[in-house]
């Protein structure tokens, strides 16, 4: 076969860039200033703010005290999720503090709002729509009732790790809908799927059903 070669294109000039037209023309610019000194480093402390166990610590004998807390939770199954600290409003006279409360009885959860004075006061409660993260509490209680269950025993190993999410809701109607589910699963931690998984009622503090990788 023979050598076929191909002749490169000719070179073709590049079309000219045409300079930048101020209207109008920019006239008495004045001379950069002295270059700046040498910076001196600011030296300032960070405030450490509270942490939640730390705010409901201060403010769980104002919550029980309450007439309006009271009356919402008393003969209700509920948790204290957490506390925060309100700084979003500068023209707050007085701190204000945030509890989330959840009652499983009633399928609702809680904001509270309290003065953070000397002492503590409540000084609204409104019921909220949001479906608040588990807490530090709730996920210990959901992977210590899935543990508890056969299915988790057998399966799981000793290496297997817990992972715990908050599941949706389900539809109205449904008997599940509005409880507060935990979806618990255990598997090795350099495995994408767990072995079992199991979802765990909250409120009910029981076990819903178990499953693991192949299941629908």
């Amino acid at each position: 076969m023979p050598d076929i070669r191909l002749e490169p294109p000719p070179e073709r000039p590049r079309l000219p860039e045409f300079p930048a037209v101020v209207e109008p023309a920019i006239r008495d610019i004045p001379d950069p200033g002295p270059a700046p000194g040498q910076a001196e480093p600011m030296v300032c402390e960070r405030a450490v703010a509270p942490t939640s166990e730390e705010l409901l610590s201060r403010v769980v004998p104002v919550l029980t005290a309450d007439d309006r807390v009271r009356t919402a939770l008393d003969g209700r199954r509920y948790a204290l999720l957490g506390a925060s600290a309100l700084t979003d409003d500068k023209d707050r006279a007085t701190p204000a503090i945030l509890i989330l409360a959840h009652d499983y009885t009633g399928g609702r959860t809680l904001e509270i709002t309290l003065d953070d004075g000397a002492p503590p006061t409540v000084v609204g409660m409104v019921e909220s729509s949001a479906r608040p993260g588990l807490s530090d509490a709730e996920i210990e209680r959901a992977v210590t009732l899935a543990r508890a269950h056969p299915e988790v025993a057998r399966r799981a190993t000793a290496d297997c790790v817990p992972m715990v999410l908050l599941t949706s809701d389900v539809a109205e109607g449904d008997e599940h809908h509005g409880h507060r589910r935990a979806y618990v699963g255990f598997g090795p931690p350099d495995e994408r799927l767990p072995r079992v998984r199991v979802v765990v009622d909250l409120g009910e503090e029981r076990v819903l059903g178990a499953g693991g990788d192949g299941d629908e």
